[in-house]
C-alpha cells in the first residue's frame, strides 16, 4: 500500500500480444490437469470456444499455442475419463493439427499417435464410446492425407491398430478401416507392412464374412490394395486364397465384381514382378514367385467369368480377363526378349574367349526366337449357339485370352475337375459352370486332357443337381463341337472296353464305384474324396450305370457342328461330321450297349446324335441302325412315339419311307431271326420275340410270303407245354393282329396257313390244364378263333378236320362259371363254326352240340343268353332232314320255355330261333306250339308260331 506521497515504481518491459493471450488461456489449460472432471471438462469447453476458427484469438497465436503449450495436455485427454473431454480433445485435435506445417506436425507424431493409436490396440477398446472410436479412425486418415509417407516409421503400431479396430462391431468403423487400409497401401514400405501386417490380413479377411454387404465389399477392396504390393503379396496371399475362394458364392453381385476387380488387379501387378533368385537350399524345383499364385488367382478369376449374374459380374470379370490377357502377353515379350539378350551376350563371351581362327557359324544354333507364340484360331462362330454366357451374346474369347488360359491348362483343368465331384453341392454347381467357361477357352488344345475330361463328366452327368448334370452335358456336348471324332472314338472304346479294331479289350479296371466310393444309408449320403488321377487312366465302364452314364455323354460328344470333313458323292461334297468307318464303329458301341435292356434309351439318344452328326454317311450301314432301332422299338424301355421319330429321320436320309424300310429288313433278317425258332424255346426275356412281333406289325403286306415259315416258330413259341404265360399272350396279340389287319395278301396267306394256325397255336392255348392260369390265354386264343372264322379264312373241310379239338375246347369254356367273357366268347365262336360248317357237321356232331347251348339258355349273363339265341339259329339252319325227331321237340319245349322269359330281348331272341326250327319238322313244331301257348303267358307269341307251322305245313 502505497503511503502519501510516495510514486508507483517502475515496472518492467511490457508484455506482447501473444503473452496477454496466453494468460487469459493458462489457467484453462492448467484445469486440463485437475483432479476434478468438471473442472477438466469447462476448462475444455471454454479453451474450445476460445480457441474455435472465426473466433476472437488470431490463428498464428492458436498455431503458437498449440504447439508449446496445448497438444500434450490435449493428447492427455484422450484417455480421460469423461465422454465430453474426449471428445471435444479429439475435435480440437483434428482441427488444429491443420494449423501447423507438416515438419511441426511430424515432431509431435510420436506423442500424437502414442495417444491415438492407444484408445484401439487392446481388447476390450479402452475408447468405449463407438462414435469416438469411429472419429478417431477418421482422424488417422486424415493424419495420412497429410504427412504420408512420413507415418512409416510408425508403420507397425498403427498396423496393429487398424487390425484391432477391425475386430470392432461398428460397421462404420469397420469401413474406415478398410480406407486406413488402402492408405497404408499407397504411403506405406511393403517391406514393413509384410512383416507387420500378418493381424492386418487375418482381421480382412476375418471381415469378409460380414453381414452386411458394403462391409464385405469395402474389406476387399481395401484387400485389393494392400496385396498388391509385392512383399504383401508374397507372404500373405496363400492366406488370402481360401478366403477368396468362399467370396466366389457371395450372395450380393456388388461383391462379386469387386472381387473380380481386385483378382484383376492382382494379376496385372504380379505379372511385373520379378522372379525372385533361390538358394539351392530353397529351390524345390516347384514355381517360384507371382508364379506360384497366378495360376490360382487365375483360376477364381473364370470362376467370376462362369458367375450367373452375366451383366453386373460375368461381363465385368471377361473384360479384366482379357486386360489380364494383354499385360500376360506383353510380359511373355520381355521374358523373350531378355532371353535373347542373355543368349547374344553367351555368344559375345565365347566368341571373346576362342582364338582368331575363323569359326564356322551354326546355322542350326539361332537362339531363342523374340516370336511369343499365340494358341491357333479358332473359329466360334460355328458353334455360338454351343457356347455359355457370357460368350453367347456375341463376345467370342480373344486370341490372347485363349492362349493365356492355355498356358495353365494342365495345372487348373486337373483342379476344376477334382472339385466337379466334391461332395458339397455348391462346390459341384460352381465348377460345372466353370468348366464350360475353360473348355471354351481351351478349344482344341484340352485334347490331351481329355481322358480326365471324360470320366469326370461321367461322374457329374449322373449328379444328383439338376444343375452340375445339365452342366456336364453342355461341357460334352462343346467337347464334341471342338474335337476330332477320331480322338473322341479311340478313348470311348476304351471305356466301354473295346477296341476299335475289332474285338473286347480287356475288362479289367476302375469304375466310377471305385474312383467315387459312396454310401447311401437312408437319407444320408456320404461320399469319399481321394485322389483319382492315377485310377482315371485305367477307367472302364463295367456296371451298367456306369456305361449308362458312358453312353448318356457320348449322346451329346456327336455332335453335327464339329469339325469333320465333306463326304464326296456323285462327284459334290456333303459336309459330314462323321465318315464311314466312324460310323461303323459307333454302332459297334450301339451294338455292345443294347445287349442291355436298362441301357436302351440311351444307346437310342446317342443314335440320334449319331443320325444328326453322320447325316448321309449313315445311309451305307442303315441295316445295322435300323436293327438296332427295331430291338429299341420293340421293347417298353424307349418311348415306340420318339424310336419311331428316328426311324423317320434314318428313312429320310436314306429318301425312303419308313414302310420300305421294314419290308426290306423282314426280308433279309427274318430267316437269321427264325432260325432253330421252330424247335428251340426262346427265353422269356429275350428280344427276339418282340422284334419279329415288331417287324410283323410294321412290314404290312410284305409280311404274307414269310407266313408259313413263322407259323411253326409261333407255334413252338406259344407252346403250353413250357412256354411262360406273357410269351403266349404276346403271340396272342400278334396273331389277333396278323388276323385282323386290312391286308388282303396276308388274309392269302393266313388262307393257306389257317389249318396249322388253328391247331398248333389258337386250340392248344384255349385247352385248360390243371394247374395253370389260364383264363386270359383261353380268352385271347378264342378271340382270335372268333376273328378267324369271322373274316372266313378257314375253309369248311379244315374247319370240319379240326373240329374234333375244338369242341372239347369249346364246351369248356361255355361251362367256365368264373369267365364269363369265355362264356360269351365260346358261344360266338361255336355260332361261327355252325355257319361254316352247314354243308359239313353231321349229325353225330349235332347231338354233342345242342345240350351246351340249351344249358346257356339258362346264364346269368343276358348277353350271353343273347348270343346262344344267335347260335341256336344256325344250328337249326345246320340240322339234316331227319334228324332225331325226339330231341327235336326235347329242344322245342325248352325254348318254348324261355319264350316267357321276362327280357324282351331274350323273347325275341328266342322267338327268331323258333322261326327256324319250324323248316325242320312241321308237325311236331306245331304239336309243341299248340301245347305251349296253353301254358304260355304269351300265347299270342305262341299262336303266331303255331301260324306259321300250318301255313309253311299247307304250302309244303
Amino acid at each position: 500500500i502505497l503511503q502519501a506521497g510516495e510514486q508507483r515504481p517502475a515496472q518492467g518491459p511490457a508484455m506482447d500480444a501473444y503473452q496477454e493471450f496466453l494468460l487469459t488461456v493458462r489457467r484453462d489449460i492448467n484445469c486440463l490437469s485437475d483432479s476434478d472432471r468438471n473442472t477438466r471438462r469447462n476448462a475444455i469447453g471454454r479453451l474450445d470456444r476460445a480457441l474455435a476458427a472465426g473466433g476472437k484469438a488470431p490463428q498464428h497465436f492458436v498455431q503458437r499455442l498449440f504447439l508449446e503449450e496445448l497438444h500434450k495436455p490435449l493428447f492427455r485427454l484422450f484417455a480421460d475419463q469423461t465422454e465430453k473431454c474426449r471428445e471435444v480433445s479429439m475435435a480440437m485435435t483434428f482441427r488444429l493439427v491443420d494449423l501447423i506445417s507438416v515438419i511441426e506436425l511430424e515432431n509431435m507424431l510420436p506423442l500424437l499417435l502414442a495417444a491415438l493409436l492407444g484408445r484401439y490396440r487392446a481388447h476390450p477398446f479402452p475408447e468405449p464410446s463407438e462414435e469416438l472410436r469411429v472419429e478417431g479412425l477418421r482422424f488417422l486418415k486424415r493424419l495420412f492425407e497429410i504427412c504420408q509417407g512420413r507415418l512409416n516409421p510408425f508403420a507397425s503400431e498403427i498396423l496393429d491398430a487398424v487390425a484391432k479396430a477391425l475386430a470392432d462391431t461398428c460397421p462404420d468403423a469397420k469401413k474406415e478401416c478398410c480406407e486406413l487400409t488402402k492408405k497404408v497401401s499407397a504411403h506405406f514400405d511393403g517391406e514393413r507392412i509384410s512383416r507387420a501386417g500378418g493381424p492386418l490380413v487375418a482381421a480382412l479377411l476375418a471381415n469378409l464374412r460380414h453381414q452386411q454387404w458394403k462391409v464385405r465389399r469395402a474389406t476387399l477392396d481395401s484387400l485389393g490394395s494392400l496385396l498388391s504390393l509385392e512383399a504383401p503379396m508374397m507372404d500373405h496371399m496363400e492366406d488370402a486364397l481360401p478366403v477368396l475362394g468362399e467370396m466366389l458364392r457371395d450372395r450380393t453381385a456388388a461383391v462379386r465384381q469387386c472381387l473380380s476387380e481386385c483378382l484383376e488387379r492382382w494379376l496385372v501387378r504380379g505379372l511385373e514382378f520379378k522372379t525372385p533368385s533361390l538358394a539351392a537350399f530353397e529351390d524345390d524345383g516347384g514355381p517360384a514367385g507371382f508364379d506360384k499364385f497366378e495360376h490360382r488367382l487365375l483360376i477364381l478369376l473364370l470362376s467370376i467369368v462362369a458367375d450367373e449374374d452375366v451383366e453386373q459380374v460375368a461381363t465385368v470379370a471377361l473384360g479384366g480377363l482379357e486386360r489380364v490377357a494383354v499385360k500376360k502377353h506383353e510380359a511373355r515379350q520381355r521374358h523373350a526378349q531378355a532371353e535373347r539378350k542373355r543368349w547374344e551376350a553367351r555368344k559375345q563371351a565365347q566368341a571373346a574367349t576362342v582364338s582368331a581362327e575363323p569359326v564356322v557359324a551354326d546355322e542350326a544354333d539361332a537362339g531363342p526366337s523374340l516370336e511369343v507364340s499365340i494358341g491357333p484360331d479358332f473359329n466360334y462362330a460355328a458353334v455360338q449357339r454351343l457356347l455359355p454366357e457370357p460368350f453367347a451374346s456375341g463376345r467370342p474369347p480373344a486370341p490372347l485370352t485363349a492362349t493365356f488360359v492355355q498356358l495353365h491348362l494342365p495345372t487348373i483343368l486337373p483342379q476344376v475337375l477334382t472339385n466337379l465331384t466334391q461332395w458339397q453341392a455348391e462346390t459341384r454347381v460352381g465348377n460345372a459352370r466353370l468348366l464350360r467357361i475353360i473348355l471354351v477357352l481351351a478349344n482344341r488344345q484340352v485334347s490331351p486332357l481329355l481322358d480326365h475330361v471324360l470320366v469326370h463328366l461321367y461322374k457329374a452327368s449322373a449328379d444328383d443337381e439338376p444343375s452340375v448334370a445339365a452342366a456336364a452335358l453342355q461341357c460334352a456336348g462343346m467337347a464334341g463341337a471342338f474335337l476330332e471324332a477320331e480322338l473322341i472314338l479311340g478313348l470311348m472304346a476304351k471305356h466301354l472296353g473295346l477296341k476299335l479294331d475289332g474285338g473286347s479289350g480287356s475288362m479289367r479296371g476302375q469304375g466310377v464305384e471305385e474312383l467315387w466310393p459312396q454310401t447311401r444309408v437312408g437319407r444320408s449320403l456320404t461320399r469319399t474324396v481321394q485322389d483319382v488321377t492315377a485310377g482315371v487312366k485305367s477307367f472302364v465302364a463295367l456296371s451298367i450305370e456306369n456305361r449308362r452314364q458312358v453312353f448318356t455323354v457320348l449322346a451329346h460328344l456327336l455332335h453335327p457342328d464339329g469339325p469333320g470333313t465333306a463326304l464326296v458323292t456323285n462327284g459334290s461334297a456333303i459336309p459330314s461330321r462323321l465318315q464311314p468307318g466312324e460310323v461303323r464303329t459307333l454302332l459297334r458301341f450301339f451294338e455292345e450297349g443294347a445287349q442291355s435292356d436298362e441301357l436302351l434309351p440311351c444307346v437310342h439318344g446317342a443314335m440320334r446324335s449319331l443320325l444328326r452328326a453322320g447325316g448321309p454317311v449313315c445311309c451305307g450301314e442303315w441295316p445295322r441302325i435300323f436293327d438296332l432301332l427295331l430291338r429299341m422299338r420293340s421293347g417298353s424301355e424307349c418311348g415306340a412315339a420318339l424310336v419311331d421319330a428316328t426311324m423317320d429321320s434314318l428313312a429320310a436320309l436314306c429318301g425312303r419311307p419308313r414302310r420300305e424300310l421294314y419290308e426290306e429288313h423282314l426280308h433279309s433278317k427274318l430267316s437269321e431271326l427264325l432260325l432253330n425258332a421252330d424247335n428251340d424255346l426262346w427265353e422269356e426275356h429275350s428280344a427276339k420275340r418282340h422284334v419279329l412281333e415288331t417287324l410283323l406289325r410294321n412290314a404290312g403286306g410284305a409280311s404274307a410270303v414269310h407266313l408259313a415259315q413263322v407259323m411253326p416258330a409261333l407255334a413252338r413259341q406259344a407252346s403250353p407245354d413250357d412256354a411262360s404265360a406273357p410269351v403266349r399272350v404276346d403271340i396272342l396279340g400278334l396273331v389277333h393282329f396278323l388276323i385282323t389287319q386290312d391286308e388282303p395278301a396276308v388274309a392269302e396267306a393266313l388262307h393257306h396257313q389257317a389249318p396249322l394256325l388253328l391247331t398248333g397255336v389258337l386250340i392248344p392255348n384255349c385247352t385248360w390244364k390243371a394247374g395253370q392260369s389260364n383264363s386270359k390265354i383261353r380268352k385271347g386264343g378264342l378271340v382270335c378263333i372268333h376273328a378267324l372264322l369271322q373274316r372266313h379264312l378257314v375253309c369248311a373241310a379244315d374247319l370240319n378236320a379240326s373240329f374234333a379239338s375244338l369242341l372239347p375246347v369249346l364246351k369248356s369254356c361255355l361251362d367256365d362259371s368264373w369267365m364269363p367273357d369265355n362264356r360269351l366268347i365260346a358261344c360266338m365262336v361255336l355260332g361261327c363254326t355252325l355257319s361254316e360248317l352247314q354243308a359239313e357237321i353231321s349229325g353225330e356232331q349235332l347231338r354233342e352240340v345242342y345240350p351246351e347251348l340249351l344249358k346257356r339258355l339258362d346264364d346269368s349273363n343276358d348277353q350271353i343268353r343273347a348270343a346262344v339265341c344267335e347260335a341256336l339259329t344256325v344250328f337249326f339252319k345246320c340240322l339234316p332232314p331227319k334228324w332225331s325227331r325226339s330231341l327235336y321237340e326235347y329242344i322245342l319245349r325248352t325254348l318254348f320255355v324261355h319264350l316267357d322269359d321276362p327280357n324282351p330281348d331274350i323273347q325275341q331272341g328266342i322267338y327268331r330261333v323258333l322261326e327256324a326250327a319250324v323248316h325242320q319238322d312241321y308237325d311236331a313244331f306245331l304239336l309243341e306250339a299248340q301245347a305251349a301257348g296253353a301254358k304260355s303267358s304269351h300265347p299270342r307269341l305262341c299262336e303266331e308260331l303255331a301260324r306259321l307251322a300250318e301255313t309253311l305245313r299247307q304250302a309244303s
